[in-house]
């Protein structure tokens, strides 16, 4: 009983970034969209708050990366909550009766910070030298694939190759990739650019084959994980 949105599933700051509102996006084998008109149900109150506390800042987080200008820890975890929530909507979009977590609904996940796993976590980013000439567009989507698994993402946006993993399938992670371990949460340097990803692709093509490669290799992982007894987060 809560006043209802249409959160746009891919945010506007991104739409915009890619250029992707002129082009169109594939969402499946045989189908694209325009990003606009893909939007998902949403409470007033968390529309608000994502963009707020997650979008917004995001935004700025990615001139920073393809800048050279490095992140933050807090920056790093706030990609890390917002791929949880890029990927969370994706999956509450196909599975609407589902249950996204057993310790959490979506809204706490993103928005609360990851103290109860930041040790185990691994944040990897590649950055790509320039779109593919001819593109109209750049790269936005996720190529990771989350049934049971809460915790594993990756995908490709404009020219940042990035994955959210367990700290124990690191040494799968192809070299390309810059891996960044976090700090203790009351960390005096949290607020100091401490990670800088190296570009390693020529081209984000590239970037998407190598991430789209090892996405089903580490979603499978990630998910054999979970059956076997540990948390999905």
């Amino acid at each position: 009983m809560v006043e209802r949105t249409k959160e746009h599933f891919w945010p506007r700051w991104l739409i915009n970034r890619t250029n992707t509102a002129s082009t169109a996006v594939k969402i499946s084998k045989d189908k694209s969209v325009n990003p606009l008109t893909l939007t998902v149900p949403l409470c007033k109150m968390c529309n608000s708050d994502f963009g707020r506390e997650l979008e917004a800042p995001v935004s700025q987080i990615f001139i920073d990366l393809e800048s050279g200008n490095g992140i933050s820890d807090y920056e790093a975890e706030l990609l890390v909550r917002w791929l949880w929530k890029f990927e969370g909507l994706a999956w509450i979009l196909h599975n609407p009766d589902g249950r996204y977590t057993d310790r959490s609904n979506l809204r706490d996940r993103v928005l609360k910070p990851i103290d109860g796993i930041r040790s185990r976590l691994t944040l990897a980013i590649a950055l790509a030298e320039t779109i593919d000439p001819g593109f109209g567009d750049a790269p936005m989507g996720i190529d990771s694939i989350s049934k049971d698994n809460a915790i594993y993402v990756a995908g490709v946006f404009s020219r940042v190759a990035i994955m959210v993993l367990l700290r124990n399938f690191e040494n799968v992670l192809p070299g390309q990739f810059s891996t960044y371990h976090f700090l203790q949460s009351d960390s005096p340097e949290r607020s100091q650019k401490l990670f800088f990803p190296k570009t390693s692709f020529p081209y984000c093509r590239t970037a998407i084959g190598v991430t789209r490669q090892i996405a089903l290799q580490l979603s499978m992982a990630h998910e054999l994980y979970v059956h076997q007894g540990s948390s999905n987060g």
